[in-house]
C-alpha cells in the first residue's frame, strides 16, 4: 500500500467516524480484497471468510472514530481487526484444538503499531546523526552496514587505503554512538 493510499484511507476512516457511508463504501471498495484476503487465509473457506469480513467492516464502521494513526497505519489497524475476528471464529467453532500447523498460519508476525513507531523514530534519530557526520565517513558507514560491503571492498572501491577506511568507520561510528545516545 503506498503513502497516497494510506493517507486516503486515513481520510476515509475519519470520515466514516462522522457517519458518511460514501466513505464507507469507498473504504469498503478499496480495503475489502486485501481484508478477505486475510480472511480467507486464517479460514480456509470462502463463505466463513465473507461472515468475517461481512463482521470486520461492521466493527471498522462502528470504531473509526478509535482508529489512532499514531499506531499504526490504516491497512494494518483493518488487517488487525480482520484477522481477530477470524481467530475468534476459530476458536469458537473447533470442537478439536488446532493442530500446530493451523496454529502457525495464523501468526502475524508483522512489528505492533508500537514497535513500528518505535522503528521509525529510531530511523529518523539514525538519518539525523547521519546527516552529521563528514562525506567520507558517511559514505563508507553507509556502504560498509547498509550494503553489506568488507572494509577491503569499500577501500578498492573508494581508492582510499585500507588503514583509512577503518579509521573513518571507527570515528563515525563513535560519532554516530554520541549523537544517538544524545
Amino acid at each position: 500500500m503506498s503513502s497516497v493510499d494510506a493517507d486516503e484511507l486515513r481520510q476515509l476512516l475519519a470520515e466514516c467516524s462522522l457517519g458518511n457511508r460514501r466513505s464507507f463504501e469507498s473504504l469498503y471498495r478499496k480495503a475489502s480484497g486485501r481484508l478477505f484476503a486475510v480472511a480467507l487465509r486464517c479460514m480456509s473457506r470462502n463463505d466463513l471468510a465473507e461472515e468475517v469480513l461481512q463482521e470486520a467492516f461492521v466493527r471498522i464502521w462502528h470504531n473509526a472514530s478509535r482508529y489512532n494513526e499514531n499506531l499504526s497505519a490504516p491497512m494494518t489497524w483493518m488487517v488487525n481487526i480482520t484477522r481477530n475476528l477470524a481467530i475468534d471464529q476459530l476458536r469458537k467453532h473447533r470442537e478439536v484444538p488446532l493442530t500446530d500447523d493451523q496454529a502457525d498460519l495464523l501468526i502475524d508476525e508483522s512489528p505492533s503499531a508500537h514497535e513500528q513507531l518505535d522503528s521509525q523514530r529510531e530511523a529518523r534519530a539514525l538519518e539525523r546523526c547521519l546527516d552529521t557526520l563528514e562525506g567520507m565517513q558517511r559514505k563508507s558507514i553507509i556502504t560498509a552496514y547498509f550494503h553489506g560491503v568488507s572494509n577491503t571492498d569499500l577501500a578498492t572501491q573508494l581508492a582510499a587505503p585500507l588503514g583509512s577506511v577503518k579509521s573513518w568507520i571507527r570515528r563515525g561510528m563513535e560519532r554516530l554512538r554520541r549523537c544517538l545516545e544524545s
